[in-house]
């Protein structure tokens, strides 16, 4: 199971810009419990909103639990940030809108991705 890690916004902000660049549609997350990388294309992709990334792994909203036989089946699985094994890690969100400072629980970044090799 990864660390807790207590962060701000602005320096998760900052580190998945440093590891993906400045579209937040390809920041990638790492769900904790079965490993699977996703980013806001990936929700999209599974017909749900793109502000579930590091929040909830991908395969709730893809079906990957099979209650029938209470196993994963396809891609991902149900886990959520904020269940009742929150995190990892734990994002300090500034005062907004008349709400205080808060924190709320997310996914681990993923790991940058590796270069796609040059031909020559």
């Amino acid at each position: 199971m990864d660390a807790h890690r207590k962060l701000t916004y602005a320096q998760l902000c900052t580190e998945a810009e440093e590891r993906f660049g400045a579209d937040a549609m390809t920041w990638a997350f790492r769900c904790p419990h079965c490993g699977d990388v996703a980013s806001a294309n990936d929700f999209i992709a599974a017909n749900t909103s793109p502000n579930f990334v590091g929040l909830v792994c991908v395969g709730r909203h893809l079906g990957a639990l099979d209650r029938n036989v209470k196993k994963y089946t396809g891609r991902g699985c149900d886990w959520s940030a904020g269940g009742l094994i929150r995190g990892p890690w734990e994002v300090v969100m500034p005062p907004r809108d008349g709400l205080p400072e808060r924190s709320v629980w997310s996914f681990p970044l993923a790991d940058a991705p590796v270069p796609a090799e040059v031909s020559a």
